[in-house]
Parts: C-alpha cells; sequence; structure tokens
C-alpha cells in the first residue's frame, strides 16, 4: 500500500481537475539479533576472521546495519574489517536485513564487547534498535609466565602443604612443566607430580630438603614457543643442636674452648649460660659458636648449657667437664705408693735376716739364752 494515490475531479465542460498524495507505509523492525563466532579467533589467522552475524527481521522500508566496538562504530577498512549485509524482501512484503562483520583481533579485544544496530525510519523520523553485546574468544600466544609459592615462601615451616603456582597469559593455557634445581645445575622433573593443566605443583609435609629453587615452564602448542619462570622455596625449621665439643678432661683454672653447631633456618641466635667470649660463624649452612672460657669450680659442678633459638623454637644441649688432677698430686702419689712398698719390702728384709740368725724367737717355748 506505500504509493502515490492520484484523486481525479470532472466537471463537464469546465474541465477536470486532479492531486496526488504518497502514502508511507511503516513497520517498525524486530530486535536484531547478534551471534558470535562459537570456535573463537586466533590472532595470528592469516584471513579476516568471522567476528559475528547480526539479523533484523520484519521492517519497512528496508533498514540498514552498523557495527560498533565498546560502543566505537567500525568502519570497512581494506584487510582489516569487512561488513557485507544482505536484503531479502518475505513474501509479506516485509524486508529482513542480515549483515557479517568480519575484523582483525588483537590480545586486547579479549575483553571488546560488540554489538550491532538498525537503522530504521519511523513518521519521517529516524530511529535505531541497539542489540546486546557479546564478547569473542580470542586465542593468543603467552608473552609473560608468573610463578609464585602459595602460602608465601616467608610463611613456610616444615610439615607445611605448599602449593607452586604457574599462570601464563596466554590463551589458551600452554602446557606446564616443574623442575627442582638439583646439584651442578641439573634439574629434577616434576612434572609427573603436578596438574598440568591447571599449572599446580603440590607439595605435601615439606621439610629442609625442599628448599630451593623450582622452575615453571610453559610450552604454546599453537606456534611451539617456550617460557620459563623460576621461584626460590625457602622452608623455615625450628634449631636442632647437631654437635656439641669440649675437651672431655678439664683443670680448675684452665681457659678451654666449648664449641656448639645447630641447623636451623631463619638464622638463630646461640646462648651460653656461663661468661666467655663467644664468635658465632656459619659453616655448611650450620651455625656454630665457639665459646672460650676459665674452668672455674661452678664450672666443674655444673656443666655449660648451650641454647640455641629462632622464632620457631628452641633446642638446648648440655655439656659436662671432668676434673683432672694435676700432673703435680699425681706424682705425690705415685711417689708415696713407691716409698710405702720400699718401706715394707726393707722391713720383710730385716725380719727375715734377724729370724736367720736367731735373734728372733719363732714359736719356741721357754725362755732363750742371750
Amino acid at each position: 500500500d506505500a504509493r502515490t494515490f492520484l484523486c481525479q475531479v470532472e466537471a463537464g465542460s469546465h474541465g477536470m481537475g486532479e492531486n496526488h498524495t504518497e502514502l508511507h507505509v511503516y513497520k517498525v523492525p524486530e530486535a536484531p539479533e547478534i551471534t558470535a563466532n562459537p570456535g573463537g579467533i586466533s590472532v595470528q589467522s592469516s584471513d579476516i576472521p568471522q567476528i559475528a552475524q547480526c539479523v533484523s527481521r520484519n521492517s519497512f522500508p528496508p533498514p540498514n546495519i552498523t557495527w560498533h566496538k565498546n560502543r566505537e562504530q567500525l568502519q570497512p577498512e581494506e584487510k582489516m574489517v569487512k561488513i557485507p549485509a544482505t536484503l531479502t524482501r518475505e513474501s509479506s512484503g516485509l524486508y529482513t536485513v542480515s549483515s557479517t562483520l568480519f575484523a582483525h583481533v588483537t590480545r586486547e579485544d579479549r575483553n571488546s564487547l560488540y554489538h550491532c544496530t538498525v537503522h530504521y525510519w519511523l513518521r519521517g523520523q529516524r530511529r535505531a534498535v541497539e542489540s546486546r553485546r557479546v564478547n569473542v574468544t580470542v586465542f593468543y600466544p603467552a608473552q609473560h609466565v608468573k610463578l609464585q609459592v602459595m602460602p608465601s615462601s616467608a610463611l613456610v615451616k616444615e610439615g607445611d602443604d605448599v602449593k607452586l603456582v604457574c599462570e601464563a597469559d596466554g590463551n589458551p593455557a600452554p602446557v606446564f612443566s616443574f623442575y627442582k634445581r638439583e646439584l651442578e645445575d641439573s634439574w629434577q622433573d616434576l612434572t609427573s607430580l603436578a596438574d598440568t593443566n591447571s599449572g599446580v605443583l603440590n607439595l605435601h609435609d615439606v621439610n629442609k630438603s625442599s628448599s630451593g629453587l623450582y622452575r615453571c615452564q610453559t610450552l604454546d602448542l599453537d606456534d611451539m614457543r617456550q617460557l620459563e619462570k623460576d621461584v626460590e622455596l625457602v622452608v623455615n625449621w625450628k634449631p636442632r643442636i647437631v654437635a656439641i665439643s669440649s675437651p672431655l678432661y678439664v683443670r680448675q683454672d684452665e681457659v678451654v674452648n666449648l664449641t656448639c653447631k645447630a641447623i636451623a633456618f631463619p638464622r638463630p641466635s646461640v646462648h651460653w649460660n656461663v661468661n666467655g667470649t663467644a664468635h658465632e660463624y656459619v659453616e655448611n649452612q650450620h651455625i656454630a659458636s665457639n665459646l672460650t672460657v676459665r674452668v672455674s669450680h661452678d664450672l666443674l659442678r655444673a656443666g655449660a648449657m648451650c641454647r640455641v633459638s629462632n622464632a620457631l623454637g628452641v633446642s638446648e644441649k648440655h655439656i659436662q667437664l671432668l676434673d683432672q688432677k694435676t700432673p703435680e698430686s699425681k706424682g705425690v702419689i705415685i711417689v708415696a705408693i713407691i716409698v710405702c712398698i720400699l718401706v715394707v719390702a726393707v722391713l720383710g728384709s730385716v725380719i727375715y735376716f734377724l729370724h736367720k740368725k736367731g735373734k728372733i724367737p719363732c714359736g719356741r717355748a721357754g725362755k732363750q739364752d742371750m
């Protein structure tokens, strides 16, 4: 019915007059339907990929469709953006318009929102209806990888369960591999203990030997590029005294060295319960304290105590010292023993000699002549 109508009037011999008018018919289109590419789009695609399709049905006169990314209108651009459209007139006389957006994408488009807008006329005025916003899945290789200890390595202590979480900024997530550094720059493969899909390595009941350098490697299956990241795991443990050394026998007023060795992390403090001059040093991850002290009567009686402590605990060990007699006193005793032996020997010889001469009666009854 949208056409020009003509009206004619005849007045006999006076002639005929006419006029015409235009009849405009409007049909508001249905809300546009937008469908995003369900398969995802790679930033490395050589062809211009399809982003989405937009369809507007049952409108009159024919509308037109525009495309927008993050609310900004897109324009056709050679080798970058294409927007082909088709117009179909249905049997009802109404129009259906379909438009497809083709465009290259970047990593930043993983968060982009696309929509289409249908523009139509109503009573001589231009109107518009927008579609819903859609997001398309964008595939891109990883550029950075992050490896972290959870909980923080500063809080890890013996017996804890620890997670090493590896994250990469690629989509889809790459394949993850885990390693631990051993001696001479060799690496132990721990991938079998990890969830290679989520990038998580679980370490249960960690101890001192769990400390060390860990590495996460990522392999992008799209371009076969490999990235890696290292992190240091430090397991804190309470002190353990591993060695005590001192002279076993000492003499009073003698100056001796007492040594206490322990292992702990973080580095512990070492205290002695006796006064002296202490010197600390580190040897093969052990903390050692040398105490130079003069042997007193109290030290001989009670011994010395080494106390090692850090934030995780305390360890103590007692050192007992034994009194060693002086060489002079030993010599006096030996001389006295020798003298006694000699006196006994001489006395025995005299008695034996007098007996032989008959000077000493031995068991005879009666008097003896002089």
